[in-house]
C-alpha cells in the first residue's frame, strides 16, 4: 500500500501429490488458488529482469497477479482488477510514472510528433481531468474527434475556476494521427499506469 512491490520466492515442498510451501514458523502451509504454468524457470527469471525498476506496486494495474501473468509469459490480468481492460501494453516494462512538471516536460520534448496546438475554449472544456502533479499542476486530456491528442497542463483546476484554468495554461501539446502513441504513453505515465 502506497509503496514499492516486493518479490518473495518461497521452496516448494511435493507433499503426495500435492506441493505446499514452508511458512516462517516452519510448518509447511498450502497453496492458494494454485495454477500450474507449465514454463521454465529460465523463462520465469528472464521475464524478471524485464521488469522496468523504479514502477510502483498499484492494485488496479499492477497487483500480484498481474506481475504473475507477466512473469509466465501471459498477458497481464487481474481477476480482482477489472483495469486491466483498459490497458494495451505490459504494465512492468513502462516508464515510471510522471511526477512533476520537469518529467512532464522532459517526456514531451522527447516526442516526435507533439508541438504546440492553438487553444481552444471547447476542446479545453472537454479535456478530462489527468492528474495533480506533485508541484501543484494539473493535466488533463482531450481526444480529439478528429484523431488529435491534446494534453493541457494548468496552474488552476479546471472544476474550481474554469476561467482562470483556461488562461493559466502553461502548455498545450497534441498527438497527431502518427503520434497519439506518444500521448496515450505520457498519460499512462501521468495516471501511474
Amino acid at each position: 500500500m502506497g509503496g514499492k512491490g516486493h518479490i518473495f520466492r518461497k521452496k516448494l515442498f511435493q507433499v503426495g501429490s500435492e506441493y505446499k510451501w514452508l511458512g516462517n514458523s516452519g510448518e509447511l502451509k498450502e497453496i492458494t488458488l494454485e495454477k500450474r504454468t507449465g514454463v521454465t524457470k529460465e523463462l520465469i527469471e528472464k521475464r524478471i529482469k524485464l521488469v522496468t525498476t523504479g514502477i510502483d506496486y498499484h492494485l488496479g494495474h499492477r497487483n500480484c497477479e498481474h506481475f504473475a501473468y507477466f512473469v509466465t509469459g501471459n498477458m497481464p490480468r487481474s481477476d480482482q482488477s477489472i483495469w486491466h481492460m483498459f490497458t494495451d501494453h505490459d504494465p512492468f516494462n513502462i516508464q515510471p510514472m510522471i511526477n512533476n512538471f520537469d518529467q512532464l516536460r522532459e517526456a514531451l520534448l522527447r516526442s516526435k510528433h507533439c508541438g504546440p496546438v492553438g487553444l481552444s475554449r471547447g476542446d479545453f472544456e472537454n479535456a478530462v481531468f489527468v492528474s495533480q502533479l506533485d508541484d501543484g499542476y494539473y493535466t488533463y486530456h482531450l481526444s480529439h474527434p478528429l484523431g488529435g491528442q491534446h494534453l493541457y497542463i494548468t496552474t488552476v483546476e479546471k472544476a474550481k475556476n474554469f476561467e482562470s484554468s483556461y488562461n493559466s495554461i502553461v502548455l498545450a501539446y497534441f498527438g497527431a494521427f502518427f503520434g497519439r502513441g506518444e500521448i496515450f504513453s505520457i498519460v499512462r505515465q501521468l495516471r501511474g499506469c
